[in-house]
């Protein structure tokens, strides 16, 4: 666990060298706040998948026009809630307790408020499913990516859309879309 902080530190000290790149540019480093409505396999309610709300935080910078890095975490704040999967009348409440990644974020500069961009890196987390038989907890982690454009409203604040996949593995998935807020410093 030290080790992922220390790992995710390093660009918290990179965004503080990324606000002296170019004074006549516009700032490189944002902060953002969103929502993700994110769908992944069920293996615990018997449907296929299932759906769950994230709000998700995110702190990044650019280090040119085309290349920057990106920090994000997470929890659930809209749940699932159904009965269990072979054990009728038992309900089951899934949610991700938290999630957090860092990423390599690559930008089509260009002259308009529009900027496209692709998104890889690693997600680590941990899930919760409480039941009325008790409660287990799992962590995850893999590799993620996606694709997303950020609006400019103004030198300061942007809007956001993405499409991410935060993990693939042994048959289960978690992805979607998100929107979010960001501003610049």
């Amino acid at each position: 666990m030290k080790a992922n902080i220390a790992a995710l530190a390093v660009p918290l000290i990179g965004l503080g060298l990324l606000s002296s790149v170019h004074a006549d540019e516009h700032s490189p480093a944002y902060l953002s706040l969103g929502y993700g409505h994110h769908e992944q396999d069920d293996r615990f309610f018997g449907d296929d998948r299932f759906e769950t709300g994230e709000l998700i935080g995110k702190l990044g910078g650019r280090v040119n026009n085309w290349f920057g890095v990106e920090m994000r975490a997470g929890t659930t704040i809209n749940k699932n809630e159904e009965d269990l999967r072979g054990l009728p009348g038992v309900k089951g409440e899934y949610a991700i307790e938290y999630f957090y990644g860092l990423y390599a974020k690559l930008s089509w500069a260009n002259r308009t408020a529009f900027t496209p961009y692709l998104l890889g890196g690693y997600t680590e987390g941990k899930e919760k499913l409480d039941t009325d038989l008790g409660e287990e907890d799992q962590k995850f982690y893999d590799s993620s990516y996606g694709a997303g454009v950020d609006m400019d409203v103004n030198e300061r604040v942007g809007l956001n859309v993405e499409y991410m996949f935060y993990y693939d593995k042994d048959n289960v998935t978690l992805k979607g879309p998100a929107a979010s807020v960001y501003w610049k410093f």
